[in-house]
């Protein structure tokens, strides 16, 4: 598996229950898809249906809006929570977070040469909160993603899995046009 991060694999592998919506599973962050889908239910809600079911079939999928499909899943939630309907999901909700304490990545790295790791963790003390990254495929975005700290949305811009390479600079620059006050870093390797 490769979501961001060693936690983020466990709860993926320690759940029974997966809701996508508006994501892309894609072979690349699945692994073994039998792995991967072993035990658990899916539901993926995509506004784009040739994305349903483009990877492994899930158990129900539902081609949506995601805003529309989250105020409709919400205005359920709370209703069935108002009449007592909601399961309680607080001690899941605690494995979650024991998990994300305990199974962070070490990055403090002191041989030579230097390690991937230790070089993200001085790029995250050397850029502040308001900084994007942009990268293209490959390792750097998969190092990038599991070691930058991003603290907003739109600050993490990638090519989502479409592979064109040398995509980095133009991006960065498409970046710089939207916005020449920001601080960008361009990820590419």
């Amino acid at each position: 598996l490769q979501t961001s991060h060693r936690y983020g694999n466990a709860t993926m592998l320690a759940s029974d229950f997966v809701f996508g919506i508006g994501n892309r599973w894609a072979n690349r962050h699945t692994g073994s898809v039998d792995v991967y889908s072993k035990g658990k239910k899916f539901i993926h809600v995509d506004i784009e249906p040739t994305q349903i079911g483009r990877v492994f079939a899930p158990d129900l999928g539902l081609v949506s809006d995601a805003g529309a499909a989250l105020k409709i899943l919400l205005d359920v939630a709370t209703e069935w929570r108002t009449a007592s309907r909601l399961r309680d999901w607080s001690g899941w909700a605690k494995e979650c977070q024991q998990r994300k304490k305990t199974m962070k990545r070490k990055t403090h790295f002191e041989q030579v040469p230097l390690k991937p790791q230790r070089v993200y963790e001085e790029m995250n003390k050397a850029f502040g909160r308001d900084t994007t990254y942009v990268t293209t495929i490959g390792l750097s975005q998969i190092a990038g993603a599991q070691f930058l700290h991003v603290y907003k949305p739109r600050n993490w811009i990638n090519c989502g899995q479409a592979g064109p390479l040398g995509w980095t600079l133009p991006a960065a620059l498409g970046v710089r046009a939207a916005d020449p006050d920001r601080d960008i870093v361009a990820l590419s390797g």
